[in-house]
């Protein structure tokens, strides 16, 4: 009865031992996993950082370019005005000599 009992006593502790190897298993898997999720978060917070950045820096290109186009087309418009004001009075000009003319009786 003897052996009977040693081996009971035997797989108690083999049963002591699994269940101690099976917590230790589990405390280093929820570990890893609490460690995943910590990288997991920061690699996300640093995805959306970088997101923003370069969405604020593609934001500020847009602005400088519409800035660019902008004056440039306020620049061509201004030319063109000059430009129609310049011809506009050379017309004035041979229009009062026309009528100038036509008054004296030149023409």
């Amino acid at each position: 009865m003897c052996a009977a009992h040693d081996e009971i006593d035997q797989i108690h502790e083999s049963e002591q031992k699994a269940r101690e190897r099976i917590e230790d298993a589990e405390k280093r898997a929820r570990a890893i996993r609490e460690e995943a999720d910590k990288e997991a978060k920061a690699l996300i917070a640093k995805a959306e950082h970088d997101a923003k950045k370069k969405a604020s820096e593609m934001l500020s290109d847009i602005e400088s370019k519409k800035g660019k186009i902008e004056s440039e087309i306020f620049e061509n418009t201004d030319n063109k005005i000059e430009n129609m004001q310049k011809s506009a009075k050379k017309k004035q000009e041979q229009a009062g000599k026309t009528v100038y003319s036509l008054i004296v009786g030149e023409a």
